[in-house]
C-alpha cells in the first residue's frame, strides 16, 4: 500500500464552516485519505510514509469540482467573448459554427485534453462534461488523470441553425434517437472506467434543444440506467420565447413536467428566470451549476439575490473558454454584491463551499470527494500563498483569503486518488508541449473551414 503524507501548511477540509487548521496534516493509504488534522496529534512515526510532501506556505484543500464543462469548447478561445452584436451572439454566431467543424475524433481529443489540462493545473479534480460523441472525450480524461462523468447531450435539432430570434424548432427524433443510442453506448464503454473515475449521467440539451417529449424520454433513459441527469435550461436569450410560444409554459415548468429537474439534476446556467422559476427550481431539488465568470461575458446573470436565500445546492460550471474556478468564485459573490449593493449575500467561504462540497453533492457524491476527511477519496490541492498577496495571514478569515487572493496560477500541486496529476505547477501524465502543438494546429483548420459559416450581427 502507498503512503502519502502532506506535512505542514494550513489544511481547510471543508467539513465544517471556516474550520482552518494551521501546521496540518494529511495523510493517504492509497486512494483514499486516512487521516486529517494538526500535526501535533498525528504520529508520522508509526505511519511510516512512502513520500512525504512538505506543505509549509501551502493551503491545502480538496480538490475543485466542475460541474459543466464542454471540454471541446477549448477551439473557442478568444473567439467568442468580442463577438459583435447583442447578447448571446457570441455562441450562435460563433461558437456553434466552430464546434459543428470538429467531427474528427483527433480534433475532439485534443482539443478535450486541452481543457482538461487548464482544470488540473488550476486545482479541478473533478469535472462534469457533455456534448456530441462523448466516447471520443474520454480518453482525454483517463490520460489526464482527471475524475470526470461524461454525459452525451441529446439533442432533436442542428444547433447550427439557431438564434436569438429563433422561435421554430424543426424536431428531428431521428437525432434524438441517434444521441440515446450514443448514450447508451457510452454508458456501457465507460461507466466506471479508469478505476472508477469515470462515470456517465444522462444530459437532455434543454427546452431550446430538446421537446417535451424527447425530454421525458431521458428521465427514462436516466432511470434505466441508474445514473443522474444534467441539463441546459433558461440559458440563453430566445429560449423562453421559444418555450412560450410552443407550449405557452416557460422554461422551468417544462423541466418540472418532464421530471428532468430533480434531486439528481445539475441544472445548468438558469439565467433567465423569474420569480416562479426559482421556486421551481427550488422544489425541485436539483442542484444549481452557476457559471457566474462565463455567463458575465456573454452579458447576462442569473438573479441571484433571489437564488441563494432559497436553499437551493449550489455549484460552480465554467462551461468552455476559460475553465479557472477561483475565477468564478469571485464573480458568483462581486457581480450580485454590484447589482443589489447587499455585500451579506454570498462569503469567500460559501463560494468556496459551492466549488468543493456543493459539487459534490450534486453529483451524489458527498461521501467520496468534496471535503478532507478520513475514508474519502485523496483528491487533494495545494495552493502557494507564499506570495505577498496572501501576506499577513489570519487564521479566522483565511478562507476570505483564500478566494479574494488565489487564481488558478496559485495551485502547485493536484492529486487524484492520491497520484500526482500536477507537480509543481506542470502536468505530469501528458507531454504538456505536444499538446499545445496538436491543439494549436488543429485549431487554425477548424477556425478556417468555419469562418465562413460566422456571421456579423449590428449592435
Amino acid at each position: 500500500m502507498a503512503r502519502i503524507l502532506i506535512e505542514g501548511g494550513y489544511i481547510v477540509p471543508m467539513d465544517v464552516r471556516d474550520h482552518v487548521i494551521e501546521d496540518g496534516v494529511v495523510a493517504i493509504i492509497d486512494d483514499r485519505i486516512h487521516y486529517v488534522g494538526e500535526r501535533s496529534n498525528f504520529d508520522a512515526s508509526a505511519f511510516k510514509a512512502d513520500k512525504t510532501i512538505p506543505a509549509e506556505d501551502r493551503a491545502v484543500l480538496p480538490g475543485l469540482i466542475n460541474t459543466h464543462i464542454h471540454l471541446i469548447g477549448a477551439y473557442l478561445k478568444g473567439v467568442t467573448e468580442d463577438t459583435p452584436g447583442r447578447a448571446g451572439s457570441g455562441l450562435f454566431n460563433r461558437a456553434l459554427p466552430i464546434l459543428a467543424e470538429c467531427r474528427d475524433p483527433d480534433d475532439v481529443y485534443w482539443g478535450s485534453l486541452a481543457h482538461a489540462a487548464e482544470m488540473a493545473t488550476t486545482g479541478t479534480t473533478t469535472l462534469v462534461n457533455t456534448w456530441h460523441k462523448e466516447v471520443n472525450v474520454a480518453p482525454a480524461v483517463r490520460d489526464i488523470g482527471i475524475r470526470a462523468s461524461l454525459s452525451e447531450m441529446l439533442v432533436e435539432i442542428g444547433l447550427g441553425g439557431l438564434s436569438a430570434d429563433t422561435t421554430e424548432r424543426p424536431w428531428r427524433t431521428d437525432r434524438l434517437e441517434r444521441a440515446m443510442d450514443n448514450a447508451v453506448q457510452l454508458h456501457e464503454t465507460w461507466h466506471g472506467a479508469a478505476d472508477g473515475r469515470i462515470t456517465t449521467r444522462v444530459s437532455p440539451g434543454g427546452p431550446g434543444y430538446t421537446s417535451l417529449e424527447g425530454m421525458a424520454r431521458s428521465r427514462e433513459l436516466a432511470d434505466k440506467l441508474g445514473v443522474g441527469m444534467n441539463v441546459h435550461i433558461a440559458e440563453v436569450p430566445g429560449e423562453t420565447e421559444f418555450a412560450l410560444k410552443l407550449y405557452g409554459e416557460r422554461p422551468m415548468q417544462i423541466g418540472v413536467e418532464s421530471g428532468v429537474l430533480a434531486p439528481d439534476t445539475i441544472a445548468i446556467h438558469c439565467v433567465f428566470m423569474d420569480d416562479h422559476d426559482v421556486e421551481l427550481l427550488a422544489e425541485s431539488g436539483a442542484t444549481m451549476s452557476h457559471t457566474s465568470y462565463h455567463v458575465a461575458k456573454r452579458g447576462y446573470f442569473p438573479p441571484m439575490e433571489k437564488v441563494y436565500p432559497k436553499g437551493i445546492n449550489m455549484s460552480l460550471g465554467s462551461d468552455w473558454c476559460s475553465n479557472d474556478l477561483w475565477q468564478y468564485m469571485k464573480f458568483a459573490i462581486l457581480v450580485p454584491r454590484t447589482i443589489t449593493g447587499n455585500v451579506e449575500m454570498l462569503s469567500g467561504w460559501d463560494a468556496l463551499e459551492m466549488a468543493t462540497m456543493g459539487g459534490a453533492r450534486g453529483l451524489g457524491m458527498a461521501d467520496e470527494i468534496g471535503s478532507l476527511e478520513a475514508g474519502k477519496k485523496a483528491d487533494i490541492i495545494l495552493v502557494d500563498i507564499s506570495r505577498p498577496s496572501f501576506r499577513p495571514i489570519r487564521a479566522d478569515n483565511f478562507c476570505s483569503n483564500l478566494v479574494y487572493n488565489a487564481t488558478g496560477a496559485d495551485v502547485s500541486d493536484v492529486y487524484v486518488d492520491g497520484n500526482p496529476i500536477v507537480q509543481d505547477r506542470d502536468v505530469m501524465t501528458i507531454d504538456r508541449a505536444e499538446m499545445n502543438r496538436e491543439v494549436q494546429h488543429r485549431a487554425e483548420a477548424i477556425w478556417a473551414r468555419a469562418e465562413k459559416n460566422f456571421q456579423r450581427i449590428n449592435p
